[in-house]
């Protein structure tokens, strides 16, 4: 290899007809000529562009791939970014007043947060959830039946002693229940506890196997129920329930009604500060509006 002189390839990239000239393994002396490397239309990729994305110390094989790298995607980018200049209509081409646009539009919101992050009050009293509940109420309609509920599931051959636990369990004394709650665990049988929270009726369906009839019955009203499957029990007990279409509990819906006066809150804040800026550069003559 001729000494100050790198080997060139010229390939043609499809109908775009764009020459590349890739680089040899050795690299330009500082004074020679700034070489033309690449051309996409009116641009043009030179050596002196290339340079600065060479390792210094990158060895002559690295050099070479990495510059067949950088200038296939150079020219596979000025060849997309031809296309959209020639095909988008005006109006998208104006990425200057976009951008500008998104500058304004960035600025006054990342100052607006800042605001909210310092001022704004984020607790609420117990009186004004509720007085939001009272008066939206008919946004909280419920689209499921909800429950809260406790139950359990034994398999057990002998029915004298299914029978003998149910008549327990239904009579709810505290005595009969600890009963009851020994013979779970000499069973290892776990109560599953779904009383301190509204769960939906379909997921409470999907682990007991209600019929239509003992579902009905079940949501009718509150109370204990056992019932019978094959050679497994389980035994009930609803504490509370709400039907679907009626209005949803207030703890149900606590944290949504506290989301929602959070916004308002943010939104008014925001507001009150553009009015007092407003009203202030005016005051200082900062602002004038011709007529």
């Amino acid at each position: 290899m001729t000494k100050g002189r790198c080997t060139e390839r010229t390939a043609s990239i499809g109908l775009f007809g764009v020459v590349l000239v890739c680089l040899g393994a050795c690299a330009a002396p500082e004074d020679a000529a700034d070489r033309l490397l690449a051309r996409a239309y009116e641009d043009e990729l030179r050596w002196s562009d290339l340079r600065q994305v060479i390792p210094l110390d990158a060895t002559a094989e690295d050099s070479t791939a990495l510059a067949q790298r950088y200038i296939n995607n150079w020219v596979q980018q000025h060849v997309v970014l031809h296309m959209a200049e020639s095909n988008l209509l005006d109006e998208r081409l104006d990425l200057e007043e976009q951008m500008e646009d998104y500058r304004r539009s960035l600025l006054i919101f990342n100052y607006e947060q800042a605001l909210v992050e310092q001022k704004l009050d984020t607790s609420f009293s117990d009186a004004e959830i509720q007085g939001y509940y009272d008066q939206h109420k008919a946004n909280f309609e419920l689209k499921d039946n909800i429950v809260k509920a406790r139950w359990f599931k034994v398999n057990e051959a002998d029915d004298r002693v299914v029978r003998k636990m149910s008549e327990r369990f239904l009579d709810g004394s505290s005595d009969k229940m600890r009963e009851v709650e020994l013979w779970l665990a000499g069973l290892g049988v776990t109560i599953m506890d779904r009383s301190s929270g509204w769960a939906p009726w379909t997921g409470f369906e999907a682990e007991i196997p209600l019929g239509e009839r003992e579902s009905a019955a079940v949501m009718a009203s509150n109370g204990k129920r056992v019932i019978r499957e094959g050679g497994a029990a389980w035994f009930v007990e609803v504490l509370d329930h709400r039907d679907k279409n009626t209005i949803s509990p207030l703890e149900l819906v606590h944290q949504d009604i506290r989301s929602i006066l959070l916004n308002q809150r943010k939104l008014k804040l925001i507001e009150t500060m553009r009015a007092n800026l407003y009203k202030q550069a005016q005051e200082n003559n900062d602002v004038e509006i011709f007529q």
